[in-house]
């Protein structure tokens, strides 16, 4: 056992092939025949799609096809995506359609996907689409979001309220009871934003010899992405391969299954030729998931001497328009505030 390990100089393995240009990452792979996909996203934060035509950008040279929802199967086109970390504390889950379905809700959602012979050609044609838009109600404050009056961030909800739950463990009512002080905070954590070197990105590769489905992603979690691939598409997951090549950052937002790569996956199979889909900056701000605002209300009870006797707090979280990892961000917040510390009692 004689090695040591805190403190050691481990030396690195990946870097000459890094810095030195050796990196392959999904926007450098080019396959024959390959097309290429850009999403038509919605300008709306809240809005009815009232309707939808894309035949401008269907008479664009080179544009092979223009899809929205209906034009998948039954899998994609009527159901809901699947809740990857499924709770029974998700009392409202809303996990979103891999494409907007009757409303959109937030801006940037996607609409349609536009196929093109280039990345070039495809973006004019995304422009081309015509769109009837009817705006609706939006809030963007959590706490006022919870009003019984406040718009609703899916039509037809009854709350914007997706998750109640609680952490406790020991006596706190019995802490704060004749503690010597009472300390108390209110805290606003505001949103933070993951920004990769590299955007989101899929490639999806369809083989009619062996009907197998290679799908290159630029993801932290190859293994859930077969899963949901197998679960959209109905298909055996053995017959989906999902290769993680290098990954230019990723910070979470890339550990989440998103509808894109369903589509872009969907849309090869439906054309049987190979397609390419790389977010651009502005798409990664607007589409990529975020952590998103935390309300904070925070006591704290102590002894003379300073020793904690309990914690209570309550928290308001913001997860956007969409669960879409279930309540991974607020749990994890709630069980990490006792920290290293001695805490016999804590109420969250």
């Amino acid at each position: 056992m004689g090695a040591r390990t805190i403190g050691a100089r481990v030396q690195r393995q990946e870097d000459p092939h890094l810095l030195t240009g050796g990196g392959q990452y999904v926007d450098d792979i080019h396959l024959p025949g390959m097309l290429h996909a850009v999403f038509v996203r919605s300008p709306h934060p809240h809005a009815a799609i009232r309707s939808f035509d894309a035949s401008a950008a269907l008479a664009l040279d080179g544009v092979h096809a223009v899809f929205t929802l209906d034009d998948f199967p039954k899998r994609i086109s009527a159901e809901r995506m699947p809740v990857p970390v499924p709770t029974g504390a998700l009392s409202n889950s809303a996990p979103p359609y891999c494409l907007a379905k009757g409303e959109v809700c937030y801006v940037g959602h996607a609409i349609a996907v536009v196929v093109a012979e280039d990345r070039y050609i495809a973006e004019d044609a995304a422009a081309a689409v015509m769109i009837d838009l009817e705006p609706l109600g939006v809030v963007n404050d959590p706490r006022r979001a919870l009003d019984k009056n406040a718009p609703k961030a899916h039509l037809g909800d009854e709350s914007n309220l997706a998750s109640s739950f609680n952490l406790i463990f020991g006596d706190a009512d019995a802490a704060f009871r004749d503690a010597p002080h009472v300390f108390r905070e209110e805290f606003w954590q505001h949103r933070g934003c993951g920004n990769a070197l590299e955007c989101r990105g899929v490639v999806a590769r369809p083989d009619s010899v062996d009907g197998r489905l290679t799908v290159w992603s630029a993801t932290q979690t190859p293994h859930v992405s077969r899963r949901m691939l197998a679960e959209l598409l109905q298909r055996d997951a053995e017959t989906i391969r999902v290769i993680a090549n290098d990954v230019g950052g990723g910070f979470g937002p890339k550990a989440i299954f998103y509808g894109e790569e369903a589509i872009v996956a969907a849309t090869a199979v439906k054309l049987s030729r190979p397609v390419k889909w790389i977010e651009d900056r502005r798409e990664h701000f607007l589409t990529a998931s975020q952590e998103r605002d935390q309300f904070w209300s925070m006591e704290i009870a102590v002894e003379k001497d300073g020793k904690i006797r309990g914690v209570r707090s309550t928290l308001l979280h913001d997860t956007g328009a969409f669960v879409p990892f279930g309540i991974i961000l607020p749990y994890i917040a709630g069980a990490t505030v006792p920290g290293p510390y001695v805490l016999p009692a804590y109420e969250f």
